[in-house]
């Protein structure tokens, strides 16, 4: 192998030599050490492969035993140099085509934001800007991505996160906004009023009078915590929780027979080389021809030092996806129609109660579906802030 990369090196000559010394010439060569390649002889004529050096040495022979030499085919690096020399437009063309390429790809050409308020997107490009991240600004200028970042957050009072990421000529700007505070508690007397029928499990009065007790049962609209202190010549806001036992009812219906695609493990793998927004296939030409197909992608990070090459190798592979069927036996679907029920109240509950228990009022098996009715047990905070009346004053008018 290493002599036949010399040999394209320094190029080589394939020859066909005719005569009746022949035999005589490739024996004078092989006797001067020079190395022959592809030697075949049929009769008086000969065909071989010499490098490019030794050339006139083998001329010299052939002259003196009268041997014709034909030329069939030149080889190797100084003949393709040759042949770009004569192509030099072509061969600038070439260059400044990679030169430009490789100066586009060391370029940002886009900046996008994702996560902020659509009206404060100009002020976040603008603010970008001004941090030194816009469209047409070198790679290597950039600062560095943590400087960005906090040049960003001291500009934008509303953020409460900023991350910057450059991938390729493109630069994503996350920002997170900061969710508006709570408003400063009320003055305002008031009462901690149930909002729910249930049961009531604990109360906790950070402010106020609590006027229920635990395993006590109470209705919409009764006051839990007051607001009235002493003999009612106080009001107050009156602030806590009211921890109650609530129950919902739930009906759901889980089918038996259960359809959802799935991959058969037929898949197709291509190859690409990307830069920038371009992708270039190189290997996997093949069509599946799937009616379904997943696509699922890895793409290399070559890097030299801190510089990202603007060439990556891409691979997409092509899953085939299949639609299946199976069937549900009645006790799974008992477990999933509990799930069901569960999901419904949190729904409800907006996920801040807690799951005591679950109990089925109604079970039925009917054209192929399962019907069930859950009774699901919470405990969750019923309380709600409800204005107080202002006080009468016992004072009487002369």
């Amino acid at each position: 192998m290493s002599g036949r990369v010399s040999l394209w090196l320094s190029g080589s000559l394939c020859m066909r030599l005719s005569g009746p010394a022949c035999s005589q010439v490739v024996s004078a060569l092989h006797q001067s050490g020079i190395p022959l390649y592809d030697i075949r002889v049929a009769g008086t004529t000969c065909t071989l492969e010499i490098a490019l050096p030794h050339f006139s040495l083998l001329y010299r022979v052939c002259r003196r035993h009268r041997v014709k030499i034909r030329f069939l085919e030149r080889r190797g690096l100084p003949f393709l140099v040759r042949v770009l020399l004569r192509r030099r437009l072509l061969i600038g063309g070439a260059g400044a085509f990679i030169v430009l390429l490789v100066a586009a790809s060391s370029m940002v050409w886009q900046v996008s934001v994702v996560g902020a308020n659509p009206d404060q997107i100009q002020t976040v490009l603008a603010a970008a800007r001004e941090s030194g991240l816009y469209p047409g600004v070198w790679k290597h200028r950039l600062k560095d991505v943590n400087d960005i970042q906090r040049a960003l957050l001291s500009k934008l009072p509303d953020a409460i996160w900023v991350g910057v990421r450059v991938v390729g000529v493109k630069a994503e700007i996350e920002v997170v906004e900061k969710i508006p505070g709570v408003t400063a508690q009320s003055a305002t007397p008031s009462d901690i009023r149930v909002t729910k029928p249930g049961v009531i499990q604990r109360v906790i009065a950070e402010r106020g009078i609590a006027l229920v007790h635990p395993g006590q049962a109470v209705v919409p609209g009764q006051i839990a915590i007051s607001g009235n202190l002493g003999d009612g010549t106080k009001q107050i806001a009156a602030r806590g929780e009211v921890l109650a036992e609530v129950w919902y009812k739930s009906t759901v219906e889980v089918p038996l027979t259960v359809r959802q695609a799935g991959l058969t493990g037929a898949s197709v793998t291509r190859d690409y080389l990307t830069t920038g927004g371009f992708h270039l296939r190189v290997w996997g030409w093949s069509e599946p021809g799937y009616t379904d197909a997943v696509a699922r992608d890895t793409e290399t990070d070559w890097h030299i030092g801190r510089w990202r090459l603007p060439i990556q190798w891409q691979q997409v592979q092509l899953q085939q996806v299949l639609p299946q069927v199976w069937q549900r036996s009645v006790t799974q679907a008992e477990q999933v129609a509990l799930d069901m029920a569960r999901a419904d109240v949190r729904r409800q509950t907006g996920k801040t109660g807690v799951v005591l228990g679950q109990t089925v009022l109604h079970r039925q098996v009917s054209r192929g579906n399962l019907y069930e009715t859950v009774m699901t047990r919470t405990e969750e905070d019923i309380g709600a802030p409800a204005a107080m009346a202002p006080l009468q004053s016992n004072e009487q008018t002369p």
